[in-house]
């Protein structure tokens, strides 16, 4: 599969998280880039300008133009709710970047980047501000059934930056429930068991389909989200599938993109065209 993003959506915010974004296309797409599209939402917030007087997509746009010279750069302007029109953009690219805060609210998703990730059309990368951490391994958070749209991502990835794939498989202990706890909560070994033996299958068929590629298996106890963006800080990306962008109704999602310090990539329903690939 083809992951060559030629086509990148920005969205633009008086409170210029999308600066983070923007330096983000351009270090790791660079000339791969033909088109970006600007998106400016709210009036209200398209009226702030700053010392120099412009409004802020068309900051942005000169900021991108400046940036990426052979780009061919468009505006598009919003005045409904921020996340909606993302998602609705999102539909006429190949990838959509967010620029988010950790340490304080908001962010060019309207404050919610996993709302647009989860409905966006195409891979979604999310940008926290800085500072990041090294340039690190791409970290491909490992889900049963393997998506191969995150695999595919995270291999052209580490191909183009020619770095190493860590396949993270977080796992911890199911709760309690109203009847009780399950087979495998009565046995940790066996639980902690049968994760090892997922990811050593998974690590097994990725190495025989990707020969050239490196990759580096590792197995984590703990709440998947949590355990997921404890390993962001020495990590160049962090690809999350369908099965991460679901699971318990997003909120693993919502921990992974509040906590993460590196830029985390994320496959929503929409980006497949076909059904997700075998079990492992």
């Amino acid at each position: 599969m083809d992951e060559r993003w030629t086509t990148v959506t920005l969205a633009a915010d008086a409170a210029k998280p999308h600066e983070e974004a923007l330096h983000w296309v351009t270090s790791r797409l660079g000339t791969d880039v033909e088109r970006v599209r600007v998106i400016g939402v709210d009036p209200a917030i398209e009226r702030r300008v700053g010392p120099d007087g412009k409004r802020v997509a068309d900051a942005l746009a000169e900021a991108v133009h400046d940036a990426l010279p052979d780009a061919r750069v468009e505006i598009r302007r919003h005045a409904g709710p921020f996340a909606a029109a993302l998602v609705e953009e999102s539909d006429d690219g190949d990838l959509l970047v967010i620029g988010t805060f950790r340490s304080r609210r908001g962010s060019t998703a309207g404050g919610d980047p996993a709302r647009v990730a989860e409905r966006a059309a195409v891979p979604t990368v999310v940008v926290p501000d800085g500072p990041h951490p090294i340039d690190g391994d791409v970290v491909l958070a490992v889900e049963e059934p393997v998506d191969d749209r995150a695999v595919a991502i995270a291999v052209h990835e580490a191909h183009r930056r020619n770095r190493r794939v860590t396949l993270l498989r977080a796992w911890e202990m199911p709760v309690l429930t109203r009847t009780g706890l399950t087979d495998f909560a009565e046995d940790p070994l066996r639980w902690r068991s049968r994760n090892a033996e997922l990811l050593q299958r998974v690590t097994a068929d990725l190495t025989a389909r990707y020969p050239d590629v490196r990759f580096h298996p590792l197995l984590v106890e703990g709440h998947p989200g949590h355990a997921i963006a404890s390993h962001t800080r020495h990590a160049s990306l962090v690809v999350l599938g369908l099965g991460h962008v679901r699971a318990l109704s997003g909120s693993l999602l919502h921990d992974v993109l509040r906590e993460s310090v590196s830029p985390v990539c994320v496959v929503p329903p929409a980006a497949h065209t076909e059904p997700v690939g075998v079990s492992a």
